[in-house]
């Protein structure tokens, strides 16, 4: 008797335990990784020396962060009313967006030389503003 009890018990504690919704625990590294890489890729498209480096890894990381509070702000607003709609959500999440990027890219640009920020400007559109990812260049 005490074996099945304690087999249905585990049973019940593993079904609960891998039903839960991970998904969300997992943004903020994805992103934390992919603006180290991002900081990397324009390391060498721009040949930043140290300092700019230094800006350039604050101001992504800066980003990340706001970028994952700004995605559980959002999802946080779409469980709690039911009438909430979906389309609501993406329209605060694009604002938070831009404004999250207007202030990295100033921060960016003010420590940038004039040439480095026309670089800037075309390196940056290779890179998804929500997941950091880079962009391969299309062929024209």
């Amino acid at each position: 008797m005490k074996k099945i009890l304690l087999s249905v018990l585990c049973g019940l504690l593993f079904s609960v335990s891998f039903g839960q919704d991970k998904s969300a625990k997992f943004k903020k590294p994805i992103l934390k990784q992919n603006s180290v890489q991002v900081v990397e890729y324009l390391n060498t498209n721009l040949k930043l020396d140290e300092k700019q480096k230094a800006i350039v890894m604050n101001a992504f990381s800066e980003y990340a962060d706001n970028m994952t509070k700004a995605m559980k702000k959002t999802s946080r607003e779409a469980k709690s009313p039911s009438d909430v709609d979906p389309r609501e959500n993406r329209k605060a999440m694009h604002k938070y967006m831009m404004r999250f990027t207007s202030k990295r890219d100033d921060q960016i640009k003010q420590c940038l030389k004039k040439r480095q920020v026309s670089q800037y400007d075309d390196v940056i559109k290779s890179i998804h503003p929500f997941t950091l990812d880079i962009r391969s260049k299309k062929k024209k």
